[in-house]
């Protein structure tokens, strides 16, 4: 790469703003030599803090390869906010490679995230002063460990610049949960595989007036978990293990008691939600929800409460709640057309069955209009789709009675996807010339596999990745 002097530089805008007609000087003096304002490097002319922060958004190898790019680049490696990210060769993580770089950088710090890690190292690295002003952390012990190491006191020294914390394999021990906890800018919280009592994650999100998001990934500790944020825009829990051991404790009953920016609340996970109690106190932004299924306790909002997915009482509709996804073993269009009532203004419907027969197809009482049907209802996911007469009753429902649907998608097995003779059955069956929407599209996709994002707050259609 070569490099401008900030002279010519200059040289080259007044020529522009001149419109002078003189030809730029060619490098070597020579007719034909190639014109140097090809070359010409505006980049490094620019100061080195901002060099510094391009730096640090590189993978950690391309960002140590700048130097090799001009003597002007050479030093900013050093001095540009460290950005190390390991994931190991074959799970091991290359612990003296690490303390190298840890040694070595002169600069601040803006992620650090090492996983698979051995009991010995984490704690001096966290104190290292390489990591002064640490913007992201993600560390995570092995899987393997037993008993859980404990995350160490020295995690906590970054409260005052941490804006993204990733922790896993650990736990918290109530002394460290219980000293000065204070996180005035973090957003984005996920706790994974971390045991953490419930006095200890209430004091944690207490501390934490700027979190955005929070994600629980199978951990334990907490029976209960109430929450008052007036930040707090996505929560996700996800169980896809049942607990090592019988004593390990769930979580049982959430509380949402003031959450006014609170727009996504998900569940994930096989396990978990057996007997589970959610109680909506104020939520009034409230856009996403799912998966619900028939094993949940209970559901509370206003005075309306599910038991499962059945409706017990009706008092009050969230006309907020856009998307939403349920899971059930048996499919009921009285159950669904409940929640359609409950939530009007649904735009995304996504219904996952178990059941090889769904029992009560078409809904026992008459259906008077209905303004999700009539206004809003755009999009539905109907997944396990097998094309018999209950499920092409199904979704004939929904074409025949949602006026502004523009798309279904039926997801099957992925040797019916590609026999076209079984597709075109189907669309037959589905007769879709006779569909209240003239836009709506029929689409035949394969299951994909389950899977709980890490980052599921960057998501803008988290439920689009289960189905």
């Amino acid at each position: 790469m070569g490099v401008a002097t900030r002279s010519q530089a200059k040289r080259k805008r007044s020529q522009q703003q001149s419109g002078s007609q003189e030809p730029p000087p060619r490098a070597g003096g020579g007719v034909g030599d190639p014109d140097p304002d090809l070359d010409l490097d505006l980049i490094s002319l620019l100061p080195d803090g901002v060099l510094g922060d391009i730096i640090s958004l590189l993978p950690t190898r391309d960002g140590a390869r700048t130097q090799a790019l001009s003597r002007r680049w050479r030093p900013l490696w050093r001095l540009a906010p460290l950005n190390l990210a390991t994931r190991g060769g074959g799970g091991i993580v290359d612990e003296a490679a690490v303390t190298r770089i840890l040694a070595a950088h002169g600069g601040p710090a803006r992620r650090f995230a090492v996983s698979n890690l051995a009991l010995a190292g984490l704690d001096g690295w966290l104190r290292s002063p390489a990591l002064d002003g640490l913007q992201e952390l993600d560390v995570s012990y092995s899987a393997a460990a037993s008993p859980k190491p404990a995350m160490p006191p020295s995690a906590l020294r970054f409260s005052s610049t941490l804006r993204v914390a990733r922790l896993g394999c650990c736990h918290f021990p109530d002394a460290v949960a219980a000293g000065q906890v204070h996180f005035p800018h973090l957003q984005h919280l996920t706790l994974r595989l971390v045991t953490v009592s419930e006095h200890s994650l209430h004091t944690m999100l207490a501390g934490c007036p700027a979190l955005d998001s929070l994600v629980l990934k199978n951990s334990y500790g907490f029976r209960r978990l109430r929450i008052n944020s007036g930040s707090l825009s996505c929560f996700a829990v996800h169980y896809s293990d049942r607990p090592d051991r019988t004593e390990e404790i769930m979580l049982q009953e959430l509380i949402l008691e003031n959450t006014p920016c609170l727009q996504r609340l998900m569940h994930g996970g096989p396990y978990g939600d057996c007997g589970m109690l959610v109680s909506v106190i104020s939520a009034p932004k409230l856009k996403v929800l799912g998966r619900l299924t028939d094993g949940f306790g209970r559901l509370e909002f206003g005075g309306t409460v599910f038991q499962g997915l059945s409706l017990i009482t009706m008092a009050t509709t969230m006309r907020s709640l856009k998307h939403l996804a349920l899971f059930n073993n048996a499919l009921s269009l009285d159950i669904i057309i409940d929640f359609m009532r409950c939530f009007p203004c649904l735009e995304k419907l996504y219904i996952r069955t178990y059941a090889w027969v769904m029992e009560n197809v078409w809904p026992d009482k008459p259906l008077d209009r209905m303004e999700c049907l009539d206004l809003h209802l755009k999009r539905i996911v109907l997944g396990f789709y097998l094309g018999n007469k209950l499920h092409v009753d199904v979704a004939s429902f929904f074409l025949s009675n949602a006026n502004v649907l523009e798309s279904m998608k039926l997801v099957v097995e992925p040797y019916q996807v590609n026999d076209r003779k079984w597709t075109e059955k189907q669309r037959k069956q589905l007769q879709l010339e006779s569909r209240a929407s003239s836009s709506a599209q029929i689409e035949f996709a394969t299951l994909l596999c389950f899977s709980c994002p890490k980052d599921i707050h960057e998501l803008s259609e988290p439920f689009e990745h289960i189905f």
